[in-house]
C-alpha cells in the first residue's frame, strides 16, 4: 500500500505542477482513512518545503503562528548588526504561560526547524528559509562564530578551525543535522586551544563558539 500512496503522491503533484501529460484519475474512495490521512501528510510536507521555499524576502522581529504567519520548516537566523540580545524563543502558545519549547541566543547566526501550530518570537534578528539568507562566508572562505548546515551553507570539504581573537573558551560542536530538529545526535565536541583542522559533510551542522573556521578544499 505504501508503494501505492507514493505512487499516488507522485502522479498527483505532476497534476499540480502542470505537467504535459495529465495524471489519470484516482479511486481515492477505495482507501482507508488512515491511508488517506498518509497521503494528505506526504502532500502537505511537499506543500509546505515549496511554500518555504518560494517565500521572499525574510521575516523581521515579531511574533509568528507557524504555518499561518510563515511556513513550517527550517529557518537561518542571523543577528542584526549591534544587536543587543538577539534570539528565537519557540512556545507552544502565543503567551508567556504557555509551554516553552526553544528558546535560543544568536551569535552570528543558527538555524532552527519550525513546526505547525507553534509560536516564534524573532528579536533583533532576521529569519530567512533556509537557502536563501545571505551567506555569511567571506571570499576568502572564512566564517566566524554561529551554526552552519553543510551542504547548503558551506561547502563541505576540510576547515581549518582556530581560536578567534580574546575569545575567553573555544569551541566547536559537530551534529548529524539542525539542533532542535528532533533528529540530530551530537558527532564531535571539542575545546580549542590551537588550530586544528576538520572534515565536513553534507547534512552535517557545525556550531562555532569563540572560534573562526577557514574552507581549505
Amino acid at each position: 500500500m505504501r508503494r501505492l500512496l507514493a505512487c499516488c503522491l507522485t502522479l498527483t503533484l505532476l497534476g499540480a505542477c502542470g505537467a504535459a501529460q495529465a495524471a489519470p484519475d484516482l479511486d481515492y474512495t477505495a482507501m482507508s482513512i488512515d491511508e488517506l490521512l498518509e497521503l494528505r501528510a506526504q502532500l502537505d510536507e511537499v506543500i509546505e518545503a515549496k511554500e518555504a521555499e518560494e517565500s521572499v524576502g525574510f521575516y523581521e522581529d515579531g511574533t509568528y503562528l507557524v504555518g499561518s504567519d510563515l511556513p513550517v520548516g527550517d529557518y537561518a537566523i542571523q543577528e542584526r548588526e549591534n544587536a543587543m540580545f538577539a534570539s528565537v524563543v519557540v512556545r507552544a502558545g502565543k503567551t508567556a504561560d504557555d509551554p516553552l519549547i526553544l528558546h535560543k541566543l544568536i551569535s552570528g547566526q543558527a538555524d532552527v526547524h519550525l513546526v505547525r501550530n507553534t509560536w516564534v518570537t524573532f528579536s533583533e534578528v532576521r529569519a530567512w528559509p533556509l537557502g536563501a539568507e545571505p551567506s555569511l562566508m567571506s571570499e576568502d572562505g572564512a566564517v566566524g562564530e554561529g551554526a552552519y548546515l553543510v551542504g547548503k551553507q558551506l561547502p563541505a570539504g576540510t576547515y581549518r578551525v582556530a581560536v578567534a581573537d580574546k575569545a575567553p573558551l573555544s569551541s566547536y560542536s559537530v551534529y548529524s543535522g539542525i539542533v532542535g530538529s528532533g533528529k540530530e545526535e551530537l558527532l564531535k565536541f571539542e575545546v580549542l586551544h590551537e588550530e586544528t583542522e576538520l572534515t565536513l559533510e553534507a547534512g552535517e551542522y557545525i556550531e562555532l563558539s569563540g572560534a573562526v573556521m577557514t574552507y581549505v578544499q
